[in-house]
């Protein structure tokens, strides 16, 4: 078999590191995909030319591919308008929803798969994002075989604008039985020795599966140290160009407010989640990864009546492990009030915990990879230090 169409290097079971996922673009398993792009457990999906506005998301099937779908979904009753990518770029408005056709294919071997989430960039500027694959019945996962890679984007609190080439969306890629992958509850409470508590101390021995919220007041943020929370201001004026990332380009006071909390409930902290707002949130637990786990948040629920819990991002091997504190970083919640008020109270359970071994150790991560390591309540790489002191 030519070498180029070989992927049997990769025989230990676990999520890829960086230099095994160079190996599958080397072999053309990942076609289109770009090396400067790479993190330590993930890489990089970028738009391409091709997109459409939708009048409604939809699903991925395992009998259609995705441009089957578009087709037959053309009806006097349901708008696909065609939309081409220029270098001038193009305005996505806030509520609506797109899908574009992704620079990259998919040709994995048997016993490899992938699953996505979206940047953690465009995650915390309340976009929606979600993959979807030829051939598949789920969202944000790719198995084995050729396909097309689609990524449907809905901006909820700011417009944005996008370029062809823009990175959109985040893969894992893994070698081994999906469903015996997962380090299992026996395992569990050695891992769950990496996580340390807001003091920085080791939650040895404790039963940490879960991922619990911080309304204790961040000290790191100016003002009067009573912060707990960003919300958005929405607006359709306020465009955010995805060419500004890593500058630090926005004033964070013109897109976010600050939050306090002004209500107690049990001697603990609660804050008022409103209908339609968007808010950052921070894990009360944090994050202290060697190079050989890979972590995965899952939301205890991703889409209820009352509220939408997201993570932003993969949790990758080597997280929080380079702090001159030693503290570890605390993970990043993306939540928006839906149909009523709700409110979230200190030490409440917001994300489970899944668990992955690395199939080789991950490298250390670029300084451009490991921006969020020293994180604490912070919105994304958009946006500049805060200025106020209020």
């Amino acid at each position: 078999m030519n070498n180029k169409n070989r992927a049997d290097e990769i025989t230990r079971p676990g999520i890829l590191n960086k230099n095994q996922i160079i190996k599958l673009m080397d072999y053309e398993h990942i076609i289109n995909g770009d090396k400067n792009h790479i993190g330590v457990s993930s890489f990089d999906l970028h738009l391409s030319k091709l997109g459409w506005k939708l009048d409604a998301g939809f699903k991925c099937r395992s009998d259609r591919t995705i441009n089957e779908i578009i087709k037959s979904a053309k009806s006097d009753e349901f708008e696909i308008k065609q939309l081409t990518l220029s270098d001038s770029g193009l305005k996505l408005d806030r509520g609506k929803t797109y899908l574009f056709e992704l620079r990259e294919t998919i040709n994995l071997p048997v016993n490899f798969w992938g699953q996505g989430t979206g940047r953690s960039s465009i995650g915390r500027l309340d976009v929606l994002t979600r993959l979807l694959a030829d051939n598949e019945e789920r969202y944000d996962v790719v198995t084995n075989g050729n396909k097309s890679l689609y990524v449907e984007i809905t901006p909820l609190s700011f417009p944005i604008r996008v370029y062809p080439g823009t990175p959109i969306y985040q893969l894992r890629i893994a070698y081994g039985d999906f469903n015996r992958l997962r380090l299992q509850n026996d395992l569990l409470k050695l891992y769950n020795e990496l996580l340390k508590k807001e003091n920085g101390e080791r939650l040895s021995g404790e039963d940490q599966a879960y991922l619990r919220l911080n309304l204790m007041p961040d000290i790191s943020i100016p003002g009067k140290n009573k912060v707990v929370a960003f919300k958005a201001k929405t607006s359709d004026d306020n465009v955010i160009d995805l060419k500004k990332e890593n500058e630090g380009f926005y004033r964070p006071e013109d897109y976010w407010e600050k939050k306090k909390c002004e209500i107690t409930i049990g001697g603990n902290s609660a804050l008022r989640i409103k209908k339609d707002d968007f808010y950052i949130l921070r894990s009360l637990e944090r994050f202290d990864l060697p190079d050989n786990i890979a972590v995965y948040g899952v939301a205890m629920t991703e889409e209820v009546g009352e509220l939408r819990i997201h993570h932003a991002g993969f949790i990758h091997p080597r997280f929080g492990n380079n702090r001159k504190d030693n503290k570890g970083a605390p993970l990043i919640f993306e939540v928006r009030g839906h149909d009523i008020e709700m409110l979230l109270i200190h030490g409440d359970v917001m994300a489970e915990l899944k668990y992955y071994p690395m199939s080789l150790p991950a490298p250390p991560p670029d300084k451009k990879d490991d921006l969020y390591s020293n994180q604490e309540l912070t919105l994304s790489k958009y946006f500049g230090n805060w200025e106020n002191e209020d």
